[in-house]
Parts: C-alpha cells; structure tokens; sequence
C-alpha cells in the first residue's frame, strides 16, 4: 500500500509549513489527487487517520478533491473532462487531446484551527 508512504510524506509536508508559519493547530489538509495518480482517496484517508493518531494532528481532517481527466484539444483548442483516457476531442474530433490535469496529487492549503 503506497499510500502509507504519501500520507508519511504530506504529514512530514505538513509539519514543515505549520513550523515556518507558526502554526499550533490544523483544521485540515485539503489535497487535490488526480484520477491517475494512482492514489485510493479511501486509503490514503485511512493512512493518514493511522498517521496522526497520539499526535497533535489527530484531529487534522484530510479533504480531498479527485481532480477528473481533462484534456486541451491541439486542433481547436477547447478544453474538455473525460471519464477515461480519450484520443478524440468530442467537439471537433481532433485526434490530438494533450492531458493538462488528472495526473496530480497536491497539498492545495491548509485550514487553520483557530
């Protein structure tokens, strides 16, 4: 399961921001996973929940966000979301898609307890 070294690697993240912003409390860690990124939302939520157990972050909420597959058409431009890997645009039927997002895994912020 990959996704305990990830959780291990946003918790280190993590605690690397709240030390340079002073930080005493989160309230949560919002991430965007991209739909190929081969990360389980599931798991790497129950990871973290593993992770933080005992630890000031215990109550830290992990939101995530799966980001869907989106391309940009080379031929017209126009950019679209598809349930899977797709080599035709729908609008045009350009056969060039490029893949602009769907591949990430991000620590998009961090919410503040107050």
């Amino acid at each position: 399961m990959h996704e305990m070294s990830i959780a291990q690697n946003i918790f280190d993240i993590v605690r690397e921001e709240m030390a340079r912003h002073q930080v005493q409390k989160l309230q949560a860690v919002n991430l965007v996973v991209g739909e190929l990124s081969a990360v389980v939302p599931s798991s790497l939520t129950f990871c973290w929940n593993i992770l933080v157990e005992g630890t000031d972050l215990a109550e830290t909420e992990l939101k995530i966000r799966v980001a869907p597959l989106t391309y940009r058409c080379y031929d017209c431009g126009r950019e679209f979301t598809a349930e899977d890997l797709t080599f035709e645009c729908p609008h045009c039927g350009g056969k060039e898609p490029t893949l602009t997002a769907g591949r990430e895994l991000t620590i998009e912020s961090l919410e503040v307890a107050d």
